[in-house]
């Protein structure tokens, strides 16, 4: 099975259930297991965004305001 799938059926089969206690019980697994996988650059990433923020700071990469990137968003 994979973790698509899975995450849909937990999905579902939570979506089924009204006792708050047991909901309750399930959420705080859920938050402290995310708490604990903190996210992490690989080497190859963190070049990636140094090469960008390069680009960047030297100005050959073009660069848009939050209100630019929401109008564009809201056109779709």
């Amino acid at each position: 099975m994979t973790t698509t799938l899975l995450k849909q059926q937990i999905t579902e089969a939570v979506n089924d259930i009204s006792d708050k206690g047991f909901l309750e019980a399930v959420f705080k697994i859920v938050s402290n297991k995310a708490e604990e996988t903190p996210f992490e650059l690989t080497v190859a990433m963190k070049n990636e965004l140094d090469k960008r923020k390069q680009n960047h700071l030297e100005g050959n990469s073009k660069s848009y305001s939050w209100q630019d990137v929401k109008k564009a968003a809201l056109k779709k």
